[in-house]
């Protein structure tokens, strides 16, 4: 008697697990929670000498999209300061530029993470009277997922298959720290500074998100040019099929999933109000 091997993609993975769940009655509710967790964003802060926890469900890892440390309102809004020597009012400009590197570097991939949220972890404090603030958007993205990337003046076609959807998890644009393999830098240019759009998800999720199949045009026209010029960018989008009744029964009587992320790029504080 033959041996038969059986492949299951991730999408059948998936696919498995969310039936395993729902057969069992008393589950539904935990499937609810499940899939709310996985398809929206979530955002989480904390003030200058607490620890910022941020922990996904099991078989899902923290897919980070935006992270800001300092401020940029009056303290009396946001994480008012106990040291009556520190000027919040005064400086509302304050921020550090490497908050996305420490939050990548401690949180990305991870179940869970704790990040302190002092001013020594994130460099350089050019405002240390001011007190600060953390605050990131993530996502959690379940085990079995699909990422696609394509460098600039490149088309990302995404495709679903057999009556499902896409449920996209996060999108960037840009330039990483250390560049990405497949779209190399010119041998003259020498880049180490990190640049991505802050309008990615949103412009991704509104061309694909629910949709069978999509196509996106990696250029500087779609999602602005984050970068100082000649520097090589490329997209880079996470996503799954899944049936479009999970989506349309998580989006019930929701606003839009997608706003929060890109919104903490231009106004953060305001998400944590």
């Amino acid at each position: 008697m033959k041996n038969t091997q059986i492949f299951c993609s991730p999408s059948c993975l998936f696919y498995l697990f969310l039936f395993w769940k729902m057969t069992d009655v008393h589950s539904a509710p935990d499937v609810s929670l499940y899939l709310h967790s996985i398809l929206k964003n979530h955002t989480a802060h904390a003030c200058e000498g607490d620890i910022l926890i941020i922990k996904c469900p099991l078989r899902t890892s923290v897919a980070v999209l935006s992270a800001f440390y300092g401020r940029r309102v009056p303290d009396k809004y946001l994480c008012p300061s106990v040291n009556t020597n520190m000027t919040g009012e005064r400086d509302t400009e304050c921020t550090s530029p490497v908050a996305i590197e420490k939050v990548l570097s401690e949180c990305q991939d991870q179940q869970s993470c704790h990040i302190p949220v002092l001013a020594p972890v994130f460099g350089p404090d050019s405002c240390p009277l001011t007190s600060k603030y953390l605050l990131v958007s993530y996502k959690c993205r379940p085990e079995y997922h699909h990422t696609r990337l394509v460098c600039e003046n490149e088309r990302l076609r995404l495709a679903c298959r057999n009556e499902t959807v896409l449920a996209i998890y996060s999108a960037t644009f840009g330039h990483l720290l250390h560049g990405s393999p497949h779209c190399p830098e010119e041998p003259r240019v020498q880049n180490d500074m990190e640049c991505l759009s802050a309008v990615a998800l949103r412009r991704v999720s509104r061309r694909c998100h629910g949709r069978a199949n999509c196509s996106v045009l990696a250029d500087t026209q779609t999602f602005g040019d984050p970068c100082f010029p000649g520097t090589r960018k490329h997209l880079r989008v996470s996503f799954t099929c899944v049936p479009r009744y999970l989506l349309e029964d998580v989006g019930r009587g929701s606003t839009d999933p997608f706003m929060i992320s890109d919104y903490t790029h231009v106004f953060p504080e305001r998400v944590a109000l």
